[in-house]
């Protein structure tokens, strides 16, 4: 659905207020605040004369803080403050996947020194996590034009793309074996599933869809109805939901059949679950450089939740960058068919790294649950746009 502008704006002055606010204590107080967290309260100095030479995503802020005397260096990353983020939740459910992954895995990832809720931050900047740097370049940079919306370069070769995927796909068949038995946040106690369209539809929307916290789920049906019932109400409650009467009309019914069909595209209702990352890809990933690029961190893992199995083995939405419900141009066909070359790349790497990492016999009883086999399933039948 369309922005609404009035929240849009509301949640870019939010923003910006609090960058404002970071900026000044960045100059005068950040530092000094830092060293506290240090085993021997060390002095330490930020990398960069001002805010501009910081990391910033879609969600977060992170600077580069250097302790001269060891040779440390951190990462310091505060949240973005804007209108709806539900920051204290989303830090602690990030943190507690971060720990699961790092528990299970050998997935690299900077390590957490410290985190802390709005309460525990005496800056007034809100929740933070505070973690080891690492050295490298994004993977994204390399991978996409400047300032194209993350989308893949054109011009990459299938021999650029096919050591990046696999070492993906390692990563994702290690997760696999993470188990769980709700959907919700990967906590000691589980709490709701925070995801990017919820924190979207809250943004943008103006519609607090969010269920509460301590809500979780049992069956992958229940859940992707939840899902559903997320559009129906942002159509219902979104001051600009719609353009005229036939808009609303499909609108409803389009929502109103895919509600209806979620039984058929369910085959694992009751779990096992596995952990989703809605921000899972290439463009939150690091690379020693742009030659070997050998993956050595995968970060923000905000988004992550125990979702349903479906999720985690659909087509990624990453494999050009841009997820295809943000195709606008509907008659541009060049899209579909790079992502369906990149999909050709994805599976067939997944079927050669499943036989390397997972324990799986050749049996015909076992073969059908293959992740290879599902993605090539979903594909066949088309349900992995039913997912997306």
């Amino acid at each position: 659905m369309d922005r609404n502008e009035i929240c849009d704006i509301e949640d870019r002055v939010a923003r910006w207020l609090w960058v404002v606010k970071y900026t000044e204590i960045r100059r005068t107080k950040l530092c000094k605040w830092v060293s506290n967290f240090h085993t021997e309260q060390l002095e330490c100095r930020i990398d960069g004369p001002d805010a501009s030479f910081d990391k910033r995503g879609s969600y977060n802020i992170v600077c580069k803080v250097i302790f001269d005397k060891t040779g440390e260096v951190w990462a310091v990353r505060f949240p973005q403050l804007g209108k709806g983020l539900i920051s204290d939740e989303k830090v602690m459910s990030e943190v507690a996947a971060i720990e699961t992954v790092r528990k299970h895995t050998d997935i690299p990832m900077p390590e957490i020194i410290r985190w802390g809720s709005s309460e525990d931050n005496d800056l007034e900047l809100g929740p933070f996590i505070i973690s080891t740097w690492v050295d490298g370049i994004s993977l994204g940079d390399v991978l996409a034009l400047p300032d194209n919306d993350r989308m893949l370069r054109g011009d990459l070769s299938d021999s650029t793309i096919e050591p990046i995927w696999q070492q993906i796909a390692r990563f994702m068949l290690q997760l696999s074996h993470i188990k769980f038995n709700h959907i919700g946040s990967c906590s000691a106690t589980p709490q709701r599933p925070l995801t990017i369209k919820s924190n979207h539809i809250l943004e943008s929307g103006g519609v607090d869809i969010s269920c509460p916290a301590s809500t979780t789920f049992t069956s992958s049906i229940d859940y992707f109805k939840h899902i559903a019932d997320h559009d129906l109400r942002q159509l219902h409650e979104q001051l600009n939901s719609v353009d005229d009467e036939e808009d609303a009309r499909q609108k409803y019914i389009n929502w109103t059949v895919i509600r209806q069909l979620i039984p058929r595209f369910v085959h694992l209702d009751n779990g096992p679950f596995k952990l989703i990352c809605d921000d899972f890809g290439p463009f939150n990933m690091m690379v020693d450089n742009a030659e070997d690029l050998n993956i050595v961190a995968v970060l923000d893992w905000e988004w992550s939740y125990a979702g349903p199995q479906e999720l985690f083995w659909s087509p990624p939405l990453w494999l050009l960058g841009q997820p295809p419900a943000s195709w606008e141009d509907g008659h541009d066909d060049s899209r579909l068919s790079r992502y369906n070359k990149y999909l050709d790349i994805w599976i067939r790497v997944i079927q050669e790294e499943e036989q390397k990492v997972l324990d799986i016999s050749t049996g015909d009883d076992h073969h059908v649950g293959r992740p290879s086999v599902l993605l090539q399933k979903q594909r066949q039948d088309g349900s992995m746009w039913f997912y997306h």
